[in-house]
């Protein structure tokens, strides 16, 4: 689990299961879409709080999504 500061608020993002990333493709759309999908679902957020941050909130999140899916950090 990743602690990552929002605002004044600590959003707690899982590890992805294969069910996540799976999902997040069965929905389609963008890389963007699925990215957004990915967040809300590890984070025990709606997709419409992700949508709602800050550019700079969201790529913190995004970064914290690729540590956790780059294989080569293990």
């Amino acid at each position: 689990m990743k602690e990552i500061k929002i605002k004044d608020e600590i959003w707690q993002m899982h590890a992805p299961k294969v069910r996540t990333i799976k999902m997040a493709d069965e929905n389609g759309g963008s890389d963007m879409v699925k990215t957004i999908y990915m967040i809300a679902a590890l984070c025990n957020k709606t997709q419409d709080e992700v949508e709602n941050l800050e550019f700079k909130e969201f790529m913190s999140l995004q970064k914290a999504l690729n540590d956790f899916l780059d294989v080569r950090a293990e």
